[in-house]
């Protein structure tokens, strides 16, 4: 309810100064960088991958990599309410997946925790491993769990590196990291691979999910207002965890388990807005949460996990509680549900592998009308996006009329973006369409009985069942599983149906080329998916592609080289933590500055004194790293934090190891 005072202070003039002012504050926001920063030419010309070797069997692969990038980076997904990184409370991780059956083509399926996919980023890795595996490009498939806690300017449009994070601009050195790493990720997979099996398989969670636009949602079913209860927004959710295992055979000839690969609908937002570290948020926990029953194994298990169609579908945290404590319950649930799911699967492992891949890229520029299927013929953003989605207003920005959710346009509605209110209304003409989004990779990746469908929109409940049913349909007998995987290889923004778009909640003013891109999804993916299963592998991948994008670096440049000191300031301190905030134990320590210190190495661990044995590490996600103060060339003042220890008085003679880097290792006081 809005008080009698705050509808005084409210009144129509004020309001009307108060839109004015942020539609000034808009525009200026979004000029300034198209006009002063300065542009980046990539080019990419990917060459014919190695031959592959002939095999008897069937191969796969495993690895994973950390990507965690430097402190001090823009932040994507909470766009100008997210904030610049200060460190990690998770890593953010790459896990890459390589599949070769006998006679087939390889690929490697690659998950990230990233806010997004980035069209250039795929065609950077796979100019990369070309040489080193026998990996096509159109068989690359980056996949990710859009924690809305990883950095942004990476991205293929100057919109969303503009827009998607607090600071503009496409950042090179980001974009170089995370191509190499990315890239030493799908080498070490392909390099480890062995014979294999496999099984796949899915099971149904519920509890942990709530659609956030119920009543966009609603309108797909006629379901009244009045019957907008929190136990519906629980049961409108896709509750469908799917699951690709992989075991590989060790030198002793035996089978052990080796990886798996979890899609579930959730979105990467239980750490809210406003938040610095780095965090992979739910996605960390779940990725924990296998427990293979063989140990020790003869290498380390990797469990990636990656969204599927999660437009409309939050964690389910409780009222007032969102943050750490609700991330790791959450996640930590979802772990428990993949690991049953890991383990049902165990007897349904088998030898064969059947592998085929389907790539197609598409302008959607230059598309002819009778492969539009109602795509409007150029993006635009509406209103709405600034009024932020469900759970993430913010006041008075997500409540004001034409800002607010649910305003629809009533007035010339004839055009293609329909009920659209246009965010800067004619203004934002003036942004060229090739600013936006538009070149995608639509692909179909078949894996035995597992048809993955990876596409660059971020899909909605409802709109995931429709682009299912469509391919559903193409497919030669029943039984298939098929799973749309939003966000992959790309960034498009929203695909919403028809009836959610006529709603103009958050997910209907971000669906960029308007109500029928849900139709133009479907008919795309199924054509695709008819093509690979009535002619075979399908290979549209250009291999060649140049993009030009408005830079900024925000890497920080490296300190000069040199040996540096750290320093304990102050003893160990026990924090006893709240609703929101677990207890966590405090050393802070002066060190060498944030740009010497790299955070996708190991960098803390708690170690047992007496038997020089790990107890945590900072892979954990219980070992975390903040930056207090950044003193330039006299270093940095930080603070490490052991979230979840024992209570004060159970010493265990247990010391903070700081491990070498660009100074000598640094270990605490036993306490």
């Amino acid at each position: 309810m809005i008080s009698r005072s705050l509808r005084r202070l409210l009144t129509l003039p004020r309001l009307l100064l108060l839109v004015l002012l942020i539609a000034l504050g808009t525009v200026l926001h979004a000029a300034w960088p198209f006009f002063f920063y300065p542009s980046i030419t990539l080019d990419f010309d990917i060459p014919a991958p190695r031959p592959s070797a002939v095999q008897d069997g069937n191969l796969a692969g495993v690895a994973e990599v950390d990507i965690t990038p430097a402190i001090g980076l823009p932040k994507f997904g909470y766009s100008a309410w997210a904030r610049s990184a200060n460190g990690f409370r998770t890593r953010l991780k790459a896990r890459a997946f390589y599949l070769h059956g006998a006679g087939q083509p390889p690929m490697a399926l690659v998950q990230l925790d990233l806010g997004a996919g980035s069209l250039p980023l795929q065609y950077a890795v796979a100019e990369r491993i070309a040489a080193t595996t026998d990996v096509p490009a159109h068989a690359l498939s980056l996949l990710v769990t859009h924690t809305h806690s990883g950095p942004g300017q990476y991205l293929g449009s100057d919109f969303y590196n503009v827009f998607g994070s607090q600071k503009p601009g496409f950042d090179p050195a980001l974009f170089e990291f995370l191509a190499e790493r990315i890239s030493q990720a799908v080498i070490e997979a392909y390099r480890a691979r062995r014979p294999a099996r496999f099984a796949s398989g899915q099971s149904e969670v519920w509890g942990l999910t709530r659609n956030r636009s119920l009543g966009a949602w609603a309108r797909n079913h006629r379901i009244p207002e009045q019957q907008w209860t929190e136990e519906l927004a629980h049961e409108a959710v896709n509750p469908r965890m799917s699951q690709l295992r992989i075991d590989l055979m060790a030198d002793d000839g035996h089978f052990y388990p080796a990886g798996a690969l979890t899609l579930f609908s959730i979105h990467g937002t239980a750490i809210p807005a406003f938040t610095r570290p780095y965090h992979a948020d739910v996605w960390h926990w779940l990725a924990q949460g296998i427990e293979p029953t063989v140990k020790p194994l003869p290498w380390r298990f990797v469990h990636g996990t990656v969204q599927a169609t999660h437009g409309d579908n939050n964690p389910a945290w409780a009222a007032g509680l969102r943050g750490d404590r609700e991330a790791r319950r959450i996640g930590t649930a979802l772990g428990k549900q993949a690991n049953a799911l890991f383990h049902q699967l165990e007897n349904e492992l088998r030898d064969d592998l059947h592998t085929a891949v389907a790539s197609r890229e598409l302008d959607l520029l230059a598309l002819d009308d009778d492969q539009r299927h109602g795509l409007c013929e150029r993006p635009i953003i509406g209103a709405a996006v600034a009024g932020a989605a469900n759970g993430d207003e913010v006041f008075p920005i997500s409540y004001l009329p034409y800002l607010q959710e649910g305003w629809p346009r009533t007035l010339f509605t004839d055009g293609c973006q329909g009920v659209k209110q246009w965010m800067l209304s004619k203004l934002q003409l003036a942004l060229a369409p090739a600013r936006y989004p538009h070149r995608a990779l639509f692909q179909v990746l078949r894996i035995n009985d597992l048809v993955l469908v990876a596409l660059p929109w971020e899909i909605t409940l409802e709109s995931g069942n429709r682009i299912r049913e469509a391919v559903d349909a193409t497919l030669p007998d029943p039984d298939w599983t098929v799973v749309i995987s939003s966000l992959a290889n790309g960034y498009f923004g929203y695909a919403t149906t028809e009836a959610e778009y006529s709603a103009q909640y958050y997910e209907g003013g971000h669906t960029l080329y308007g109500p029928h891109t849900v139709d133009f999804l479907s008919a795309q993916s199924a054509r695709l998916s008819d093509d690979l299963f009535r002619q075979g592998n399908q290979n549209q991948h250009p291999g060649h592609a140049t993009f030009v994008l408005r830079s900024h670096r925000y890497w920080p440049e490296p300190p000069p080289s040199r040996t540096w000191s750290r320093q304990w300031q102050g003893k160990a301190r026990y924090m006893t933590g709240d609703t929101t905030h677990e207890s966590y134990w405090r050393w802070r320590f002066h060190g060498e500055p944030a740009a010497a210190l790299p955070l996708h190495q190991p960098l803390l661990a708690i170690l047992d004194e007496t038997s020089g044995g790990m107890l945590v590490d900072d892979d954990s996600g219980d070992l975390q790293l903040l930056l207090l103060e950044d003193q330039g060339e006299d270093g940095a003042l930080y603070e490490v934090r052991w979230y979840t220890p024992p209570e004060p008085g159970q010493s265990g003679g247990r010391a903070l190891h700081i491990l070498a880097g660009a100074a000598p290792r640094l270990v605490s006081p036993i306490f």
